[in-house]
């Protein structure tokens, strides 16, 4: 029983996953937000708004995997779209395309860059902002430019800048109040500075990019340096004398981190590992992925560096394949791989939605829960998705875009 324009939405005998827990043949009403959660038993029980089941929009999930949208939190591209491209119809494309992946919100990151490129970036991402036709644009993740050269990675080390309260103001200020996580390498000099002025703006502030050493790191995250980037990747290595940047992201209990889940960028039982060992709520799926991300193998260009997506599901330098440039992960891929390593779906599914909601403050996201934004997946076995609803409205239907 469906509407043209339905005003509140009923989703029937679904398997909710949500905050480390399954409740099977469960419903939820969502009117505007979510309304209210129930058993399947007590259907009859559920006051629909106004009374009139004939404006309800009704979607069974037939026992299927329902869980909160997926949040990624570091993400350059996807469908041929990047954010080095400096245009609001890039990002507008990419929430689109990530949509149909069962993200529903993102944070989309810019490379590290001259402040002044960075600084249009920045305003291409404001301007995209609340145009979205999918995953909603949370804000801008600033992968730089304060990084190590000794860590450049994929990254244009020429472009690599010492911190400057000057920079980080004029960065901030381009953002419009929408920068909500940057990567710095906290060995670098003047990193107090920049250190403070993020606090006062509520900016997340992540270890990447950086050789500093397992000292260093420590005092990065007393200074307020408290997520990482792309674990393993880019970073000083864990050694039993020098623990590095690795080291202090697994001891230090204050710290939490993200990770590539592709079994290319970190091996997938160093990543289950990681999962077991850290806190449940310090592991955060991410993709890092490219633009040509989904267009399958072959030679590209991204952040002006030739690119080949190989056999092995990840871009490298086209000069040098060791050179790894990011992935070509969707995040829903993410998940459905640490399932199959072993995590359980329950826990994979809460690194991907509850745990960057909690780090990144998002309020009324990364849960299923009475009064939270509906923002709602529903996934077949293979983690592919059947239903993504965002603000409760259908934006994706299998084989119905």
């Amino acid at each position: 029983m469906q509407t043209t324009n339905p005003t509140s939405t009923l989703i029937l005998n679904a398997n909710i996953v949500s905050a480390g827990s399954i409740r099977p043949n469960s419903g939820i009403l969502i009117d505007g937000r979510i309304a209210n959660i129930f058993d399947m038993a007590d259907l009859d029980k559920i006051k629909i708004p106004g009374n009139d089941n004939s404006n309800t929009k009704i979607i069974d999930a037939r026992g299927q995997i329902t869980c909160p949208g997926l949040i990624d939190t570091h993400i350059h591209g996807i469908a041929g779209r990047s954010t080095d491209e400096n245009s609001p119809s890039a990002i507008l494309d990419m929430s689109h395309a990530l949509a149909q992946h069962g993200i529903t919100s993102f944070i989309p990151t810019l490379y590290s860059g001259h402040p002044d490129k960075m600084v249009k970036e920045a305003s291409s991402v404001v301007s995209a902002m609340g145009k979205e036709t999918g995953a909603r644009i949370l804000g801008i993740h600033m992968e730089g430019p304060f990084l190590s050269p000794e860590k450049s990675g994929a990254q244009d080390k020429e472009s690599m800048s010492l911190p400057s309260a000057e920079i980080m103001e004029k960065l901030l200020e381009a953002s419009k109040g929408n920068l909500l996580a940057m990567t710095v390498a906290p060995e670098l000099p003047g990193i107090e500075k920049v250190v403070e002025i993020a606090k006062k703006n509520n900016v997340v502030l992540l270890m990447g990019h950086t050789n500093a050493t397992y000292q260093q790191a420590k005092r990065g995250t007393e200074l307020g340096i408290r997520h990482t980037t792309h674990m393993f990747n880019a970073m000083s290595p864990l050694s039993h004398k020098n623990p590095g940047v690795a080291g202090n992201s697994l001891i230090n209990d204050e710290m939490s981190l993200e990770i590539i889940a592709d079994g290319v960028h970190v091996n997938m039982d160093l990543v289950q590992y990681v999962i077991r060992t850290k806190s449940t709520e310090k592991v955060v799926l991410i993709t890092d992925s490219l633009g040509p991300t989904g267009l399958g193998l072959g030679h590209y260009k991204a952040n002006a560096m030739d690119i080949v997506l190989g056999e092995n599901g990840a871009f490298v330098d086209a000069k040098d394949h060791t050179k790894l440039c990011g992935s070509a992960l969707t995040l829903n891929k993410a998940v459905a791989n640490v399932v199959a390593g072993g995590t359980d779906l329950a826990k994979a599914v809460k690194l991907a939605t509850e745990n960057p909601a909690k780090i990144y403050s998002l309020r009324g996201l990364g849960a299923i829960s009475r009064g939270f934004l509906a923002d709602i997946v529903i996934f077949n076995d293979s983690l592919i998705p059947q239903y993504v609803l965002i603000n409760g409205k259908v934006v994706h239907e299998l084989g119905h875009d």
